[in-house]
């Protein structure tokens, strides 16, 4: 029995009327329709068309032929607007990791996104730890670094400020050496991240700390008086609690990139996810793509 890519010949024939008009729709030259149809007539020992002064015309064999290739070519077109369809829905599970800094920023974000997209799974988890992509510990990742792994998907969205912060009313000399304080740091497991060797040649090692690895744990001790240390002026600038007492520590500072694993790639409800990641920060023009 023929195929689609005979009956099409057919179908062709039977709408143009002619052999040129026929190839000229489908692309092949005028000898290869003739070719095409003459062998499917042989294959299925009826005559297709017959050749008359106003141009071909079908058979009732050939309309049996040509009525199949309608149908064929009807349930393809619908089958490729159903798939284009499909494609433009978020279904799914996508796996994210972010630092919990972000989370107000994230979450309010990704319920938009979760609102128009009722078939779209989110698992979202705010941590420093750092997931591994690799293990698919996250198939989505904001991740600060200096060096994103080589085998993610990464781009970097922007660098953070960070400056030295005290609570509204904890009271702060300038004359005296921010070694004399109490600071509040991350856990020793980041002590050879940027901000922890900026604090280290501030505060020196041998001053009383609290340790926490969490951006709002810092935040409300720093605010209840627990002691000084960095924060971003994104955040910290504009909280009533908190006091500014020193300009931006550049060299305390981190890039921050968007990651994703490669098997993601390309998959819609990945870029969504990224896409709406991204816009964050370029809707609070963030963004540093140097």
């Amino acid at each position: 029995m023929a195929d689609w890519d005979d009956v099409r010949f057919v179908l062709a024939l039977a709408r143009n009327g002619s052999i040129r008009k026929a190839s000229l729709t489908l692309g092949v030259n005028h000898t290869t329709v003739s070719r095409r149809i003459s062998s499917l007539e042989k294959r299925l020992s009826a005559k297709l068309f017959e050749k008359t002064p106003s141009g071909y015309k079908l058979t009732a064999s050939g309309d049996i032929i040509s009525s199949a290739a309608e149908q064929m070519e009807t349930l393809l077109i619908s089958s490729e607007k159903r798939i284009e369809g499909a494609d433009t829905l978020l279904v799914g599970e996508v796996h994210i990791h972010i630092p919990d800094i972000f989370e107000q920023w994230v979450n309010a974000k990704l319920a938009s996104l979760l609102k128009d997209n009722p078939r779209l799974s989110l698992h979202i988890t705010t941590s420093l730890n750092i997931a591994d992509l690799a293990r698919r510990e996250a198939d989505v990742a904001l991740r600060f670094s200096k060096f994103p792994p080589e085998d993610m998907v990464g781009r970097k969205i922007c660098t953070p400020p960070v400056a030295v912060y005290a609570g509204i009313e904890f009271e702060y000399d300038p004359s005296k050496s921010l070694s004399d304080y109490t600071w509040v740091r991350w856990p020793k497991l980041f002590l050879n991240t940027p901000p922890e060797q900026a604090v280290e040649k501030m505060a020196g090692k041998l001053t009383q700390a609290v340790y926490s690895n969490s951006y709002y744990s810092h935040t409300e001790l720093i605010r209840n008086g627990a002691g000084i240390g960095l924060l971003s002026p994104w955040f910290a600038d504009i909280d009533p609690k908190l006091k500014r007492i020193s300009p931006d520590i550049k060299e305390g500072t981190m890039d921050l990139w968007i990651l994703t694993h490669p098997d993601l790639r390309g998959v819609r409800r990945g870029k969504a996810v990224t896409d709406a990641l991204r816009e964050i920060f370029e809707e609070r023009d963030y963004t540093n793509p140097s």
